[in-house]
């Protein structure tokens, strides 16, 4: 057992367990948001400054893959800042397993790891593997039953804290197609229509067999976490990442992205749709999704928050993060509607001391 078990049976969990009834208030309250009541606005709130941290290591993203005990330590540290403040975060963890995981489930794949970045594939199907494999290829990795007994432990440790367990990394098709073909996929797009077409079949099977996989250990009754502070509908339990999708032009994200992803979110339900860049095709084809709720951007920089704000709420969907560019409190403002609903779920971040006067304010922009 780590030195540092001990301290978290002993004194975090404990405290944590104190907490949970919170937790429960603040998903109902993100769920009626989602369900669109008027004057509701989640705040999603993290410390930046937590004095238990200094109980608990650092461990390298290298050595997090061997020792469930390190990996839930680690999860745990990311956690704290949402589980210790006041907010309306709802806090979890996960199996940090990297985004190439599930591509794990076909033909042998395996990630390389590294202390200091996330794992990645530097291995990939041959063009005869992606022909040859079938949804019925799938098969069960080191990695992946890895990922699921580190989810299993995770869940068992935090009985009764409110803290849930979230799926690993799901990356959407097109993403996944990508790592399982490597930089070929975008030669391709051009000059092989069908071998695409078949790696994204491929892929759509992997995301919905590992899905399913982990929404079996999550076990959710009315959401599923994400990130840390978010709850999302159980039915609508998906983040679907789409990051190599802001690389393609308009034509080939709805020849390629477009069907895959609609069907992955149609199977489970729904979801919110994350990418990082900036794809003005992709930006107007994402909110148009039937079963998207929300969107996410790893670069929001780069967006209007105006523009976007606006845009979503036309299809009444959602914008979760903030934008640096804009204050937060501005951005509440700019999101509340008409009609009194709000489309933003603001995460955000303060200090302990500055903890209670931002939340005042943001009761007070929302009244």
């Amino acid at each position: 057992m780590l030195p540092e078990m001990r301290y978290i049976e002993s004194e975090l969990l404990p405290m944590l367990r104190e907490r949970a009834p919170r937790f429960r208030v603040n998903a109902e309250k993100q769920l009626r948001q989602w369900k669109g009541e008027k004057g509701v606005c989640s705040l999603l709130l993290q410390l930046t400054d937590v004095p238990q941290l200094q109980y608990l290591p650092v461990y390298n993203l290298e050595e997090i893959h061997y020792d469930p005990e390190k990996m839930f330590v680690s999860e745990l540290r990311g956690v704290l800042g949402a589980a210790l403040a006041d907010g309306d975060a709802v806090p979890s963890v996960r199996a940090n397993v990297g985004c190439g995981c599930l591509c794990t489930l076909y033909g042998g794949l395996w990630q390389t790891f590294f202390p200091d970045k996330m794992p990645w594939l530097l291995k990939h199907l041959t063009e005869a593997q992606i022909r040859e494999y079938t949804a019925q290829s799938i098969e069960e990795s080191p990695e992946f039953k890895m990922g699921l007994e580190q989810m299993r432990y995770m869940k068992e440790m935090l009985a009764g804290t409110g803290i849930e367990v979230y799926p690993m990394d799901l990356q959407g098709p097109i993403d996944m197609a990508h790592l399982l073909m490597g930089d070929d996929f975008f030669y391709n797009v051009y000059d092989d229509p069908e071998l695409v077409h078949k790696a994204l079949e491929l892929s759509l099977a992997a995301c919905i067999y590992g899905m399913e996989k982990c929404l079996e250990i999550i076990a959710p009754t009315d959401y599923v976490c994400h990130y840390n502070v978010l709850a999302l509908p159980a039915d609508h339990p998906l983040k679907v990442s789409e990051d190599t999708s802001t690389l393609l032009g308009a034509e080939h994200l709805e020849e390629y992205m477009k069907p895959y992803t609609e069907r992955l979110l149609a199977h489970f339900g729904g979801g919110y749709i994350h990418y990082c860049g900036d794809n003005r095709h992709l930006l107007r084809l994402a909110p148009t999704f039937e079963k998207s709720l929300a969107l996410n951007f790893g670069n929001p920089e780069r967006h209007d928050p105006a523009s976007v704000l606006a845009e979503l709420a036309k299809v009444r969907q959602c914008y979760y993060g903030s934008f640096p560019q804009m204050d937060d409190l501005e951005l509440v403002r700019l999101s509340r509607q008409e009609d009194g609903r709000y489309n933003l779920f603001l995460r955000t971040a303060c200090s302990s001391a500055d903890q209670e006067r931002f939340i005042d304010a943001f009761r007070e922009t929302i009244r």
